[in-house]
């Protein structure tokens, strides 16, 4: 049983109570409280409880998304993603359209008992979609989750107690058939080849057969949609929820069984366990009495329940799959109405005095539902339509597919759910980790998994740094304000986030402004950070993991060196040089020994000035011993310079930009190769990565645009990181705009 039928099993177990203390307070809340709907179900909403409800202006769903075709029409789009990242409307108990006070109960229904006595209010309260199975295929759905009751030799959809329509064909008596719901999906199937629709089913009936009822549910489902002997129409093992689209559609398998009956061993019935999780997306409450009366008194319990179904789906599309990544991921859409029977048994008694709409009597459940889908379609113009939570989505199940009522137009919320297999606007701050090769071609940035079970890793700084045995080390300062560092080994695995404790190096966080990191000729690596309170400090990472602890660093005097920005770059000998941006704004350089000492700060010489100052700098080591800089001035450009060995420098030049000129950039980083050229990468003036190429003899290669996310030509960062490998090849550490 799915988590909304006990549910509704709990909450028409107390239908009996309520109804009494609706009988008590039907003249009070009459005298004190409008009707709240219209006659066509349209509900008013009072804007004091519309909390959370969503008022942002991004542009609506794309209208020509063809809802009955919308698979075939996205194929280019979706064509090669693996079919449980393809965002999928869902219809939460899909079969539910035509249960009605007089449609008859299942015997074996697990609210049965109370709902005969009450049948109007169950029918009310077990009633979740307005449209029929094909309706709902036809409003966009491809996840139906059937509930079928086996009834007098008969099989019906059905929730908790009340019955709906026939499912499978039966005799009239008259020597005739009656169509059930199953051959009206199954031509619909049959004439959709190409839109993959996945049945999630689960059935019960008489105890002394069940399980022998289940298997000839399954069994008579599959003979139905499965396309003929051998049911090839429907996925086998050969396939999973990680196939992509065009694997299902080259194996000719457009029908998927997700069974719930754990009665069969048919290869084509995918055990449900197996395939699909919710991930935790539902939300229940207390089944208490008294919490349900108490609830019932609150006058924002409805605005309350939506808030907690929404917060729900915050928490859950912003947390990792974890073990569940091969699964199918159904988000649940729905809210766990046990609160509001109080509200729902005295619209029953209003409605028969004729004092409330006998739409919403009839349908109490249904116009809760559709005020959600009326939030859901909000949330999902607003804050659900970035990278971070669309790139997490799959199956978003829901009540009313075919809601035409309450702001919420026929397929709006459909095609608002479709259009997130779209390009979405990329999450601001996001992490992405890319890789050129050491021939100069280019892997596509993919995104940082975030640290504990979140879903992807954002912050506000960066750094990464190559190790010689071809792992890269990184930092970021996460959204939390802390230091985060992560391991990529050579063979592409990631150890995954660790915190830095705090600068005392007990207490967890080290809460800094700017980070860098390199790594040494022995294995180690070196971090230097500013911290919250303006100072400079070193730390070092051991090879065998361990860390040595922060330590201040000395200023020019017996005091402690304050700073804006930090870089550091590891030498051949063992030692490092350690570059900052000084509280005065001056460029300060110092060198740390491979025995630890440091030599102290002296100044660097700007570009016809005493002094260089700007907003971003970044260093790094050459195979020869000398290391060089490359900075933003004050002017915007980029700037580079090389300090040789034995402590003389090159002088400043500024590399040309993609359209000729000087280069333009808000931040810039550079990396050292084995074969003594070195790389630059910077954020380009009109807020793209550009990444450009001097060779070991000082001559550069123009500043490139490197590629974008999905196929796209250009980049949006906003923070930039590149490291130099022993193979020759350089990866990009980068975070979006």
């Amino acid at each position: 049983m799915g988590t909304r039928g006990r549910a509704v099993k709990r909450r028409l177990a107390v239908t009996t109570l309520v109804m009494a203390v609706g009988a008590v307070t039907v003249v009070p809340a009459a005298a004190s409280t409008a009707p709240a709907t219209a006659a066509d179900g349209t509900a008013r909403t009072d804007p004091a409880s519309a909390v959370g409800a969503g008022s942002g202006t991004a542009a609506p769903a794309p209208a020509d998304i063809a809802l009955g075709s919308w698979m075939d029409q996205l194929r280019g789009t979706i064509g090669d993603r693996p079919m449980n990242q393809v965002v999928i409307p869902g219809s939460h108990d899909a079969g539910t359209a035509g249960i009605s006070g007089d449609s008859g109960m299942c015997d074996a229904g697990d609210t049965v008992g109370t709902a005969r006595k009450w049948p109007a209010l169950a029918a009310s309260m077990s009633r979740t979609q307005s449209g029929s199975l094909v309706q709902q295929l036809d409003g966009g759905s491809r996840y139906l989750d059937l509930r079928l009751c086996k009834q007098d030799g008969k099989w019906f959809s059905y929730h908790g107690g009340p019955l709906g329509r026939l499912f499978f064909d039966a005799p009239d008596g008259k020597g005739g058939v009656i169509p059930g719901q199953a051959r009206e999906v199954a031509d619909w199937i049959r004439a959709h080849p190409k839109e993959i629709v996945i049945l999630r089913v689960t059935a019960t009936g008489p105890a002394a057969t069940l399980q022998q009822d289940r298997r000839e549910a399954i069994t008579e489902l599959g003979d139905l949609v499965g396309g003929g002997a051998g049911n090839p129409a429907i996925a086998d093992a050969s396939l999973r929820p990680t196939s992509t689209y065009d694997q299902f559609m080259a194996a000719g398998r457009h029908v998927v069984i997700v069974d719930d009956t754990d009665s069969t061993a048919y290869p084509w019935a995918w055990h449900q366990p197996d395939v699909q999780d919710y991930r935790g997306s539902y939300v229940g409450v207390s089944t208490a009495w008294q919490d349900i009366l108490k609830a019932a008194l609150d006058p924002k319990l409805s605005q309350k329940t939506f808030d907690a179904v929404l917060k729900r789906g915050d928490e859950v599309l912003g947390r990792a799959p974890g073990a569940a990544a091969d699964k199918f991921f159904v988000q649940q859409g729905i809210i766990d109405p046990t609160d509001s029977i109080p509200e729902a048994a005295i619209t029953q008694i209003l409605a028969a005095l004729k004092l409330t709409s006998a739409w919403k009597a009839d349908n109490f459940l249904l116009s809760l539902e559709d005020e959600l889908n009326r939030q859901l379609l909000a949330k999902l113009r607003t804050s659900w339509n970035t990278t971070n939570v669309t790139d997490n989505m799959n199956i978003v199940m829901h009540d009313d597919v075919n809601q035409n009522r309450n702001g919420v137009g026929s397929g709006d919320l459909e095609r608002e759910i479709i259009s997130k297999n779209l390009p979405q606007p990329v999450t601001s701050h996001t992490f992405y980790d890319m890789a050129r090769a050491a021939d100069g071609t280019w892997t596509a940035p993919g995104p940082l998994a975030g640290a504990g079970d979140a879903f992807r890793f954002a912050g506000s700084r960066e750094a990464v740094a190559a190790l010689p045995d071809g792992s890269v080390q990184v930092l970021g300062i996460g959204l939390d304000g802390n230091v985060w560092h992560n391991v990529r080994s050579a063979d592409g695995g990631w150890q995954g986030w660790h915190a830095l404790p705090a600068a005392d190096n007990k207490k967890p966080g080290f809460a800094a402004k700017d980070i860098a990191i390199t790594g040494m000729p022995n294995g180690d690596s070196q971090i230097t950070a500013v911290g919250q309170d303006g100072y400079t400090y070193h730390n070092i990472r051991h090879a065998d993991g361990s860390w040595q602890g922060w330590a201040a660093m000395a200023g020019d005097d017996s005091g402690l060196v304050k700073a804006t920005k930090v870089a550091i770059a590891g030498m051949p000998n063992g030692s490092s040089q350690v570059l900052v941006y000084g509280a005065d704004g001056r460029m300060r350089l110092d060198t740390r020994a491979a025995d630890g000492g440091w030599s102290g700060w002296s100044t660097v010489s700007g570009v016809g000035a005493p002094d260089f100052a700007g907003p971003a700098l970044s260093i790094a080591a050459l195979p020869d011993g000398d290391s060089q800089i490359a900075a933003i001035g004050l002017d915007g450009h980029v700037w580079h310079n090389v300090r040789r060995t034995y402590g003389s420098w090159t002088g400043w030049d500024s590399p040309s930009g993609p359209a000729g000129g000087p280069m333009g950039a808000s931040t810039v980083a550079v990396a050292g190769l084995p074969d003594g050229d070195s790389q630059l990468v910077a954020v380009g003036l009109d807020g793209n990565v550009y990444h450009a190429v001097r060779d070991r003899d000082g001559d550069w290669t123009p500043f490139r645009a490197v590629p974008g996310l999905h196929g796209a030509g250009t980049f949006a960062g906003d923070q930039v990181g590149i490291a130099g490998l022993p193979d020759g090849s350089s990866r990009l550490l980068l975070t979006s705009r």
